[in-house]
């Protein structure tokens, strides 16, 4: 019974919530890098901690990274934005 109340509970917040659940965040918006809490467009997810992101236009030195067009100098090793 009790899963049963906890289904419900999720089905009505994604009727009433749903788009909002899944819209992209804009510049200075918080993030946390998943598909659910995404940033728009070219914007990238710049995380300071677990799941605790600020989107921005490219991601700073230091900070991690996956790919080299994440990061503002183009380069990401290891994981981490280099300098130029």
């Amino acid at each position: 019974m009790q899963i049963y109340v906890v289904l419900c509970y999720l089905v009505a917040t994604l009727l009433t919530r749903g788009a909002a659940l899944f819209e992209c965040k804009n510049i200075g918006q918080w993030c946390d890098g998943t598909i659910f809490n995404r940033c728009c467009g070219n914007l990238r997810c710049q995380l300071s901690d677990f799941a605790l992101g600020t989107c921005k236009t490219c991601v700073d030195m230091s900070y991690p990274c996956a790919r080299n067009e994440h990061c503002c100098s183009g380069r990401c090793e290891w994981f981490q934005c280099q300098p130029y």
